[in-house]
């Protein structure tokens, strides 16, 4: 059962490349309001995870639960999005300022 406290819900979770399992049977629940942070050595499944969460990335197994709806759901695509620091659109701004053009050039407010 999904709580509604909960922000990200995985259950038996499932990434293969090839004939390597990249996350096997992963579960976790991240409460809502709560900061965490993914840490690990380079090739462990961090950017599969997030992959996972946002709804981009191809699962052999289990579910992904965000905000109460499947991962990479209609609902969710104004409501979660991802940003690495190594892929800035634009190489000489961080994530952060990558945000910020993009959003003044949209005419987003500062406060979104």
């Amino acid at each position: 059962m999904i709580d509604s406290a909960d922000a990200v819900v995985i259950d038996g979770l499932r990434v293969r490349r090839g004939h390597h399992e990249v996350l096997d049977g992963l579960s976790l629940r991240i409460p809502r309001g709560e900061v965490i942070g993914l840490l690990g050595p380079s090739g462990c499944g961090k950017t599969t995870l997030m992959r996972s969460i946002v709804g981009v990335q191809r699962t052999h197994g289990g579910t992904v639960t965000v905000l109460g709806e499947p991962a990479g759901s209609r609902a969710l695509r104004d409501r979660v999005s991802y940003g690495t620091q190594g892929s800035a659109v634009y190489g000489d701004l961080s994530v952060q300022g990558n945000l910020r053009y993009f959003g003044s050039v949209l005419g987003t407010p500062s406060s979104e």
